[in-house]
């Protein structure tokens, strides 16, 4: 195995539209599972890392069929290769350049002013 690849429920595997309680699921991504049988193809073991409850999880992955390609469903951070998040900011050594990037942070799937359309270029540092 190529190592464990974390990747995230809300907002990276389904299709987030904000919190709207515990018992609420999005839809997939469009992608999704091609995403995470590429991930297999090369070699890597996924554990979907969430705050959500790891039950509710793994039944959403099953009413989707894809619970066959994920091996851990954990709130705890396991030793991984990458972490792949819409919540997270990559840290490069450089603090400066990281608070730049929190600053201006916005999730891809939330909107500015109503408008879903928004070119938010505030998410990357200069």
């Amino acid at each position: 195995m190529a190592g464990i690849i974390c990747v995230d429920l809300n907002g990276v595997l389904d299709g987030y539209t904000g919190w709207r309680g515990a018992a609420h699921y999005d839809a997939p991504r469009a992608g999704a599972r091609a995403f995470l049988e590429a991930l297999g193809a090369r070699g890597y073991e996924v554990v979907v890392f969430t705050t959500r409850h790891p039950d509710g999880v793994w039944r959403w992955l099953r009413e989707h069929e894809l619970d066959s390609l994920v091996r851990e469903v954990t709130d705890r951070k396991p030793p991984a290769h990458v972490f792949v998040d819409d919540r997270a900011i990559c840290f490069r050594g450089d603090f400066a350049a990281t608070l730049h990037a929190i600053d201006g942070f916005s999730a891809h799937w939330e909107t500015d002013g109503g408008r879903t359309d928004v070119d938010d270029t505030r998410r990357t540092p200069t």
